[in-house]
């Protein structure tokens, strides 16, 4: 048997590792190798100490594996990460710190889309979706179009992770963990525009023997494109404003799990970044109302997230216009009665 390693050079041997390799992988005795003059008989209990005296880099590592599902990590596939978007109805820089925080936090390589409309600091992928024209639930209309439009959009990857700008990453999560569903418990209301939707949502789906989990978390989606326009044909989504993700989610996933401790939601302005962190230390994603995006919150994104992602340009003299958005509510003191004037 000729040895596949043996080489010449000038007529002089060179090198011959067969004989180390064959003792490594168990392939054949060292005496089969006929031509390699290196090649010894050598007993079992030297074989099995030369194989424990091997160097642990020929060894290669396995590779890691997701905490949760106990799969290997995807490292080398682009995940791409989308944001519908309308610049004039944003909330200061939001997007900026979401985008950021996909950087430095996905464990693997990310692919981030805005759907919509261009933000002045971002020269990264822009798929142009203009908003809807005036009319009654403008808002949540344009949200629906917008899905509709990543439903079928040539640019949009067969798989993508749904992301709204004020959702954060706050410390590594990978898409094995995103993938995992999450919802709460859905309470039946109709006090808002807001719940009174998922109502109808709801509704149509126990119509056609669904389960209600509530799945509008506010918490990122991994969602299947094909799937996506299955669900805007069977529910008419061009002309029916319901909330996507609790359809999508009670017609294609599992029995859901909680979103705490991996989901921190912040519904009143805090006084402190360090009080923003004490609430979210346990969390791996954070979210907040728009109120909430205070000065302190800003510099609590701001130490989180100090490194701008390449595609991400910052003004000359650029201070975010921080704007709180409060709702209206009427006076609960009651009317005060006065005596009409005494006419004279």
């Amino acid at each position: 048997m000729k040895c596949r390693y043996l080489s010449y050079s000038y007529g002089d041997l060179i090198r011959c590792s067969n004989h180390r390799d064959m003792l490594h992988n168990g392939i054949l005795p060292a005496e089969f190798c006929g031509q390699c003059p290196y090649s010894k008989p050598v007993d079992f209990f030297s074989q099995t100490e030369a194989l424990l005296r091997a160097d642990p880099n020929d060894y290669p590592a396995a590779p890691k594996t997701c905490s949760t599902c106990q799969q290997p990590k995807q490292r080398n596939a682009v995940t791409q990460f989308v944001w519908p978007y309308w610049h004039a109805g944003a909330n200061a820089d939001e997007l900026r710190f979401s985008i950021r925080s996909v950087n430095k936090f996905f464990d693997g390589k990310a692919l981030c889309t805005v759907v919509g409309d261009r933000p002045p600091w971002w020269s990264g992928h822009v798929i142009d979706c203009p908003r809807i024209p005036a009319g009654p639930n403008r808002g949540f209309n344009d949200m629906v179009n917008k899905m509709v439009t990543i439903s079928s959009h040539p640019e949009i990857h067969s798989q993508f992770v749904w992301m709204m700008d004020d959702i954060y990453f706050l410390k590594p999560v990978t898409l094995a963990e995103l993938k995992l569903p999450r919802a709460v418990l859905y309470r039946e209301s109709r006090g808002n525009s807001w719940s009174r939707r998922k109502s109808n949502t709801m509704k149509l789906l126990r119509d056609k023997g669904r389960p209600n989990h509530d799945y509008a978390t506010h918490l990122p989606h991994v969602a299947e494109k094909e799937k996506l326009a299955a669900i805007v044909e069977e529910f008419d989504l061009r002309n029916n404003c319901v909330l996507w993700e609790c359809l999508y989610g009670n017609t294609y996933r599992s029995k859901p799990y909680s979103v705490r401790p991996f989901f921190a939601r912040l519904t009143d302005p805090s006084s402190s970044v360090k009080t923003i962190a004490q609430r979210t230390h346990r969390a791996t994603v954070m979210n907040h109302l728009a109120e909430c995006f205070t000065p302190q919150m800003r510099e609590f994104l701001v130490t989180l997230l100090p490194e701008s992602v390449k595609e991400e340009s910052v003004e000359t003299g650029f201070v975010p216009d921080l704007r709180r958005k409060r709702t209206m509510r009427k006076s609960r003191r009651p009317p005060v009665k006065r005596r009409p004037k005494a006419h004279t």
